[in-house]
Protein backbone atom coordinates (compact mmCIF):
# COMPACT_ATOMS: atom_id res chain seq x y z
CA UNK A 1 0.00 0.00 0.00
CA UNK A 2 1.25 3.34 -1.28
CA UNK A 3 1.88 6.03 1.61
CA UNK A 4 -0.90 8.95 1.70
CA UNK A 5 0.35 11.75 -0.58
CA UNK A 6 1.05 15.08 1.70
CA UNK A 7 -0.25 17.98 -0.89
CA UNK A 8 0.77 20.56 2.29
CA UNK A 9 4.02 19.82 2.55
CA UNK A 10 4.83 18.80 -1.07
CA UNK A 11 3.64 22.50 -2.23
CA UNK A 12 5.98 24.06 0.69
CA UNK A 13 8.99 21.95 -0.33
CA UNK A 14 8.39 23.35 -4.06
CA UNK A 15 7.71 26.52 -3.04
CA UNK A 16 11.47 26.35 -0.88
CA UNK A 17 13.14 25.61 -3.80
CA UNK A 18 11.96 28.36 -6.07
CA UNK A 19 12.80 30.79 -2.95
CA UNK A 20 16.32 28.95 -2.69
CA UNK A 21 17.11 29.71 -6.49
CA UNK A 22 15.56 33.03 -6.49
CA UNK A 23 17.41 35.88 -5.41
CA UNK A 24 17.17 39.78 -5.76
CA UNK A 25 20.12 42.07 -5.97
CA UNK A 26 19.10 45.91 -5.55
CA UNK A 27 21.29 47.75 -8.12
CA UNK A 28 20.78 51.37 -6.41
CA UNK A 29 17.71 53.14 -4.64
CA UNK A 30 15.13 52.87 -7.15
CA UNK A 31 15.92 49.31 -9.42
CA UNK A 32 16.23 45.70 -8.23
CA UNK A 33 17.29 42.54 -10.45
CA UNK A 34 15.32 39.05 -9.83
CA UNK A 35 17.00 36.38 -11.16
CA UNK A 36 14.44 33.98 -11.55
CA UNK A 37 14.58 30.07 -10.93
CA UNK A 38 13.75 29.34 -14.47
CA UNK A 39 15.80 29.10 -17.47
CA UNK A 40 14.21 29.93 -21.56
CA UNK A 41 14.68 27.03 -23.82
CA UNK A 42 18.51 28.16 -24.46
CA UNK A 43 19.27 27.35 -21.42
CA UNK A 44 19.88 31.25 -20.11
CA UNK A 45 18.69 32.29 -16.43
CA UNK A 46 16.06 34.69 -16.99
CA UNK A 47 15.88 37.91 -15.11
CA UNK A 48 13.83 40.71 -14.85
CA UNK A 49 14.26 44.45 -13.48
CA UNK A 50 12.20 45.90 -10.99
CA UNK A 51 12.02 49.86 -10.87
CA UNK A 52 9.96 51.92 -8.79
CA UNK A 53 9.18 55.03 -10.99
CA UNK A 54 9.28 58.79 -9.99
CA UNK A 55 5.59 59.24 -10.40
CA UNK A 56 5.13 56.66 -7.93
CA UNK A 57 4.18 53.85 -10.02
CA UNK A 58 6.31 50.46 -10.64
CA UNK A 59 7.42 48.71 -13.56
CA UNK A 60 9.12 44.85 -13.96
CA UNK A 61 10.37 44.43 -17.41
CA UNK A 62 12.75 42.00 -19.36
CA UNK A 63 15.19 45.11 -20.45
CA UNK A 64 14.44 43.80 -23.99
CA UNK A 65 16.69 40.53 -23.48
CA UNK A 66 13.90 38.00 -24.63
CA UNK A 67 13.38 39.26 -28.16
CA UNK A 68 17.12 40.37 -28.62
CA UNK A 69 17.91 36.70 -27.81
CA UNK A 70 16.00 34.94 -29.94
CA UNK A 71 16.21 37.48 -32.84
CA UNK A 72 19.92 37.15 -32.43
CA UNK A 73 19.82 33.31 -33.11
CA UNK A 74 18.13 33.98 -36.40
CA UNK A 75 14.51 33.82 -35.58
CA UNK A 76 12.34 36.93 -36.92
CA UNK A 77 9.84 37.72 -34.18
CA UNK A 78 8.78 41.24 -34.86
CA UNK A 79 7.77 41.83 -38.35
CA UNK A 80 4.48 42.99 -38.49
CA UNK A 81 1.36 40.67 -39.63
CA UNK A 82 3.56 37.63 -39.21
CA UNK A 83 2.40 34.41 -37.40
CA UNK A 84 5.00 34.67 -34.50
CA UNK A 85 4.26 38.80 -34.08
CA UNK A 86 0.79 38.03 -34.00
CA UNK A 87 1.40 34.95 -31.22
CA UNK A 88 3.68 36.94 -29.09
CA UNK A 89 0.70 40.23 -29.19
CA UNK A 90 -1.62 37.42 -28.30
CA UNK A 91 0.55 36.63 -25.24
CA UNK A 92 1.04 39.74 -24.22
CA UNK A 93 -3.07 40.70 -24.20
CA UNK A 94 -3.89 37.91 -22.25
CA UNK A 95 -1.41 38.80 -19.46
CA UNK A 96 -1.84 42.67 -20.01
CA UNK A 97 1.85 43.40 -20.42
CA UNK A 98 3.17 45.81 -23.22
CA UNK A 99 6.12 46.21 -25.81
CA UNK A 100 8.16 49.22 -26.00
CA UNK A 101 9.66 50.23 -28.69
CA UNK A 102 12.91 48.96 -27.52
CA UNK A 103 10.84 45.60 -27.20
CA UNK A 104 10.91 45.17 -23.48
CA UNK A 105 8.26 42.90 -22.12
CA UNK A 106 7.01 44.90 -19.02
CA UNK A 107 3.54 45.95 -17.43
CA UNK A 108 3.52 48.83 -15.00
CA UNK A 109 1.35 48.93 -12.07
CA UNK A 110 0.58 51.81 -9.45
CA UNK A 111 0.06 49.92 -6.70
CA UNK A 112 3.09 48.11 -4.37
CA UNK A 113 0.97 45.19 -3.73
CA UNK A 114 0.82 44.44 -6.96
CA UNK A 115 4.50 44.25 -7.84
CA UNK A 116 4.09 40.49 -6.88
CA UNK A 117 1.59 39.80 -9.62
CA UNK A 118 2.83 41.85 -12.34
CA UNK A 119 6.34 40.16 -11.91
CA UNK A 120 4.59 36.80 -12.47
CA UNK A 121 2.66 37.88 -15.38
CA UNK A 122 6.17 39.43 -17.15
CA UNK A 123 7.46 36.23 -16.15
CA UNK A 124 4.68 33.85 -17.86
CA UNK A 125 4.71 36.02 -20.92
CA UNK A 126 8.82 36.11 -21.37
CA UNK A 127 8.60 31.46 -21.36
CA UNK A 128 5.77 31.39 -23.42
CA UNK A 129 7.40 34.03 -26.16
CA UNK A 130 10.80 32.31 -26.03
CA UNK A 131 8.80 29.28 -26.81
CA UNK A 132 7.85 30.89 -30.46
CA UNK A 133 11.66 30.52 -31.38
CA UNK A 134 10.10 26.88 -31.69
CA UNK A 135 6.98 27.27 -32.07
CA UNK A 136 4.23 24.15 -31.59
CA UNK A 137 2.66 21.95 -34.29
CA UNK A 138 -0.50 23.92 -35.52
CA UNK A 139 1.48 27.19 -35.98
CA UNK A 140 4.74 25.60 -37.91
CA UNK A 141 3.99 25.65 -41.39
CA UNK A 142 2.62 29.50 -40.96
CA UNK A 143 5.99 30.86 -39.19
CA UNK A 144 8.09 28.59 -42.04
CA UNK A 145 6.60 30.23 -44.53
CA UNK A 146 7.23 33.65 -43.10
CA UNK A 147 11.34 32.48 -43.05
CA UNK A 148 10.56 31.58 -46.46
CA UNK A 149 9.16 35.32 -47.74
CA UNK A 150 11.76 37.02 -45.45
CA UNK A 151 14.50 35.54 -46.79
CA UNK A 152 13.75 36.08 -50.38
CA UNK A 153 12.09 39.94 -50.04
CA UNK A 154 15.68 40.55 -48.18
CA UNK A 155 17.32 39.15 -51.62
CA UNK A 156 14.58 40.46 -53.61
CA UNK A 157 17.60 41.20 -56.32
CA UNK A 158 18.02 37.68 -56.88
CA UNK A 159 14.40 35.96 -57.30
CA UNK A 160 11.36 36.75 -59.11
CA UNK A 161 8.29 35.14 -57.59
CA UNK A 162 4.23 35.34 -57.19
CA UNK A 163 2.34 34.77 -54.33
CA UNK A 164 -1.26 33.97 -54.22
CA UNK A 165 -1.80 31.87 -57.21
CA UNK A 166 -3.81 28.86 -57.12
CA UNK A 167 -4.77 26.13 -59.71
CA UNK A 168 -8.16 24.40 -60.66
CA UNK A 169 -7.78 19.96 -61.07
CA UNK A 170 -9.75 17.83 -63.34
CA UNK A 171 -11.71 17.17 -60.26
CA UNK A 172 -12.74 20.80 -59.58
CA UNK A 173 -10.36 21.21 -56.31
CA UNK A 174 -8.71 24.07 -56.45
CA UNK A 175 -5.12 24.38 -54.80
CA UNK A 176 -3.74 27.17 -53.35
CA UNK A 177 0.11 27.56 -54.03
CA UNK A 178 2.56 29.17 -51.75
CA UNK A 179 5.42 30.57 -54.59
CA UNK A 180 5.06 30.43 -57.96
CA UNK A 181 8.97 31.33 -58.88
CA UNK A 182 10.42 32.55 -61.99
CA UNK A 183 13.92 31.63 -63.02
CA UNK A 184 13.38 32.47 -66.57
CA UNK A 185 10.94 34.18 -68.24
CA UNK A 186 8.80 30.92 -69.24
CA UNK A 187 10.07 29.00 -66.15
CA UNK A 188 6.56 28.77 -63.81
CA UNK A 189 7.91 27.05 -60.42
CA UNK A 190 4.61 25.96 -58.68
CA UNK A 191 5.84 25.64 -55.16
CA UNK A 192 4.09 24.41 -52.10
CA UNK A 193 5.44 24.15 -48.44
CA UNK A 194 5.50 21.69 -46.05
CA UNK A 195 7.13 21.56 -42.14
CA UNK A 196 8.19 17.97 -43.09
CA UNK A 197 8.24 14.95 -45.71
CA UNK A 198 6.43 12.10 -45.32
CA UNK A 199 4.27 8.99 -46.73
CA UNK A 200 1.46 11.51 -46.69
CA UNK A 201 2.80 14.77 -47.59
CA UNK A 202 3.97 12.49 -50.91
CA UNK A 203 0.94 11.25 -51.08
CA UNK A 204 -0.81 14.37 -51.23
CA UNK A 205 1.40 16.32 -53.87
CA UNK A 206 1.34 13.75 -56.04
CA UNK A 207 -2.26 13.90 -56.08
CA UNK A 208 -2.49 17.55 -56.94
CA UNK A 209 0.00 17.32 -59.63
CA UNK A 210 -2.12 13.93 -61.32
CA UNK A 211 -5.67 16.08 -60.92
CA UNK A 212 -3.82 19.78 -62.54
CA UNK A 213 -2.44 18.38 -65.62
CA UNK A 214 -5.29 19.18 -67.75
CA UNK A 215 -4.62 22.85 -66.62
CA UNK A 216 -0.85 22.10 -67.24
CA UNK A 217 -1.84 20.82 -71.07
CA UNK A 218 -4.17 23.64 -71.84
CA UNK A 219 -0.97 25.92 -70.91
CA UNK A 220 1.84 24.81 -73.29
CA UNK A 221 3.62 28.68 -73.52
CA UNK A 222 4.99 27.69 -69.91
CA UNK A 223 7.07 25.37 -68.65
CA UNK A 224 5.74 24.54 -65.61
CA UNK A 225 7.30 22.53 -62.89
CA UNK A 226 5.96 21.53 -59.44
CA UNK A 227 8.41 21.61 -55.93
CA UNK A 228 8.17 20.75 -52.62
CA UNK A 229 10.02 22.88 -50.38
CA UNK A 230 10.81 21.46 -46.81
CA UNK A 231 12.19 22.96 -44.07
CA UNK A 232 14.93 20.30 -43.50
CA UNK A 233 15.55 16.91 -44.93
CA UNK A 234 16.44 13.68 -42.76
CA UNK A 235 16.91 10.14 -43.39
CA UNK A 236 13.42 9.28 -42.85
CA UNK A 237 12.23 11.91 -45.63
CA UNK A 238 15.32 10.15 -48.27
CA UNK A 239 12.60 7.75 -49.12
CA UNK A 240 9.98 10.09 -50.03
CA UNK A 241 12.15 12.50 -52.09
CA UNK A 242 13.19 9.82 -54.52
CA UNK A 243 9.85 8.89 -54.83
CA UNK A 244 8.48 12.35 -55.93
CA UNK A 245 11.34 12.48 -58.06
CA UNK A 246 10.51 9.73 -60.29
CA UNK A 247 7.28 11.68 -60.99
CA UNK A 248 9.08 14.77 -61.65
CA UNK A 249 8.20 16.58 -58.35
CA UNK A 250 11.31 18.57 -57.40
CA UNK A 251 11.78 18.60 -53.26
CA UNK A 252 14.29 21.57 -51.86
CA UNK A 253 15.14 21.70 -48.08
CA UNK A 254 15.18 25.17 -47.38
CA UNK A 255 18.03 25.10 -44.80
CA UNK A 256 20.25 23.85 -47.76
CA UNK A 257 20.02 27.56 -48.58
CA UNK A 258 22.72 26.82 -51.86
CA UNK A 259 20.35 23.97 -53.17
CA UNK A 260 17.57 26.68 -52.64
CA UNK A 261 19.61 29.44 -55.04
CA UNK A 262 20.03 26.94 -57.22
CA UNK A 263 16.87 25.88 -57.58
CA UNK A 264 14.89 29.35 -57.33
CA UNK A 265 17.32 32.05 -57.74
CA UNK A 266 17.16 33.61 -61.45
CA UNK A 267 19.41 32.26 -63.56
Amino acid sequence: MSDVIDSVEIANEWLEKLNNQSNFIPLDGNKIRFNTPFVDPFGDQISLLITSNHNSTYTVSDQGYTIWNIESRGTNLTKNNSVRFKLLQSILYTNKASLSNNFDIYKTTASRQEVAQIINDILDSVIKISDLAFGSRSNARGMFKDDVLDYITENKKRFSFDIGFSVKGKSNLVYDLDFVFHQKIKDTQWTKLYTSLNKNVSEMVMGIWLDTELYRKNNPGNDISFNVLVKEMDLKSTQFKDNLIQHNINVISFDDKEDFEKNFAIS
